[in-house]
């Protein structure tokens, strides 16, 4: 059997998996909404990716819509991009963790993959959705490839693989090094027969990708012209350097303090438990069964202690070198790493140790259903906020026509913000970081915001940004038509609306 086939097996752990996975997506799946930069995509028909870097990522997307104008073919990318997440994991598990045999301890650990909350926002969008599971997917490829496979292939297809991850979405990268641990954790205590040299050839091959990655393909394809330029570069290589690294490894785990902050107490409080009690018995076990003695002793129990801080960091220690550095959920895709990690140490553990290993697998089990709650919550809440906006915005185009009935205004500018619904008021004042993922609609920006009511109108305005005699109109002027939600207003050939 090929190493990339399944037996009969893993072929039910793949279809398990499958399932759970779109489970998960499903309230996505149903909302299937635009996200954000998705406005401007299906309105123009075009995408962009390759300025970003990621011409990957776009012709991925181009091939599945057929070509250029892209067409709206949401959610299939989601879907087809779980399938394929869920085989590289299982792909992974029949390599790597061959040692477990509970079927629910192991899809319980690989299910944290996808379930990880912090990646809400990369499910949310109907395009870029796909690339970024498919990237993430990338790393369980990467480290599924057989040991027995030769050194010059294996350097060789790690690289590749490695481009095609830069090409499509830089944050998963990460997953690379938090496998990269993991299998050394593998390999040091003995479930796995390769030697340390195997893996460090595969994150060489990795390393040398994406270096070839920075010096020519985001060298030829990030733009040179807009803020995608600056947001590429990287820091220098200087002492200072060391200094800002360490800044924003510390700034980023506080945002991941403060969003935990946000979650539910019991959900951190079994969050707490499980990290404790499964480093404890962890440490415990080692030192009860294992005979060594002297420095290789203590250098395990040091790697025990340390490692789970390492997967942590490494989740996203490679956008750390970043000059420009913007704290959203979405860098955080291969953040699932770490409860992936301390799942395997349980199952290598406590697999002779049932009266351990029941308790701390269902802690485990609780974290994954409180993940689902999150997505479900976070679902309503999208949706809710995208039927009012809904509302709101046919109201809008239908005053703007009627304004415009004689076609003799060609500018739009909107100032204020568009209220909320009072249901999504509440889910954002419960989940500030969540709530600032919900799409800001009827915005000045026509690439995202604006794009909304583009979406709606028959003769097409230009968005402005507005001016200073824009708002000293709105304050002092009549109104050419007004409810209790917003005014509009006229400046020579602009419309003005104005939320109250």
């Amino acid at each position: 059997m090929k190493w990339y086939q399944f037996d009969k097996k893993n072929i039910i752990n793949y279809l398990l998996l499958s399932m759970l996975s779109f489970l998960y997506i499903l309230p996505l799946v149903l909302i299937n909404l635009y996200f954000k930069d998705d406005l401007g995509w299906s309105l123009r028909g075009s995408i962009g990716l390759k300025g970003d870097g990621r011409p990957l990522a776009e012709y991925l997307v181009l091939m599945l819509c057929g070509g250029e104008p892209v067409t709206d073919t949401a959610p299939l990318p989601l879907i087809l991009a779980v399938l394929f997440l869920s085989y590289t994991l299982i792909l992974y598990s029949k390599a790597n963790l061959d040692f477990i045999s509970n079927r629910c301890g192991l899809l319980t650990i690989l299910l944290l993959i996808i379930t990880n909350p912090f990646a809400l926002e990369c499910l949310s969008y109907r395009y870029g959705s796909m690339v970024m599971v498919v990237a993430l997917g990338i790393p369980f490829l990467i480290f599924s490839m057989p040991d027995a496979m030769s050194k010059g292939k294996l350097f060789v297809y790690s690289s590749l693989l490695s481009i095609a991850l830069m090409s499509l979405y830089q944050p998963a990268l990460g997953m690379c090094l938090v496998l990269f641990i993991v299998n050394i954790f593998l390999v040091l205590f003995q479930e796995r027969k390769a030697n340390y040299g195997l893996e460090v050839l595969r994150m060489i091959g990795i390393g040398a990708g994406a270096i070839v990655y920075k010096l020519i393909i985001a060298e030829h394809y990030v733009s040179q012209s807009d803020w995608r330029f600056s947001a590429s570069q990287t820091l220098e290589l200087r002492p200072g350097s060391i200094i800002a690294i360490f800044q924003n490894i510390f700034a980023t785990c506080n945002y991941i303090i403060e969003f935990l902050a946000e979650t539910s107490l019991w959900y951190r409080v079994v969050l707490l438990l499980f990290v404790l009690l499964t480093m404890f018995v962890s440490v415990a076990f080692y030192c009860d069964k294992n005979e060594k003695r002297g420095g290789r002793k203590a250098i395990d129990i040091a790697f025990l202690l340390l490692s789970p801080v390492c997967i942590l960091i490494s989740s996203f220690l490679p956008l750390m070198i970043l000059r420009q550095q913007t704290l959203k959920l979405r860098i955080f895709i291969a953040l699932g790493g770490f409860l992936f990690y301390l799942g395997i140490l349980l199952l290598h553990f406590t697999k002779k140790h049932p009266t351990f290993f029941r308790p701390l697998l269902l802690l485990l089990i609780l974290c994954n259903l409180y993940h689902y709650t999150c997505i479900y919550s976070y679902g309503n809440a999208v949706n809710n906020h995208n039927e009012y906006a809904k509302y709101l915005v046919y109201h809008i185009v239908h005053d703007i026509e009627i304004i415009n009935a004689d076609e003799e205004f060609t500018r739009i500018s909107f100032i204020g913000e568009m209220p909320k619904s009072q249901r999504t008021q509440i889910f954002c004042d419960k989940y500030p970081l969540t709530g600032a993922l919900l799409p800001q609609y009827i915005t000045n920006d026509g690439w995202i915001g604006g794009a909304y009511v583009l979406h709606y109108l028959q003769n097409s305005l230009d968005i402005e940004t507005d001016t200073d005699e824009d708002r000293q109109i709105a304050g002092s002027a009549e109104p050419v038509m007004a409810n209790s939600i917003y005014s509009c207003y006229t400046n020579a050939d602009k419309i003005i609306v104005v939320f109250n």
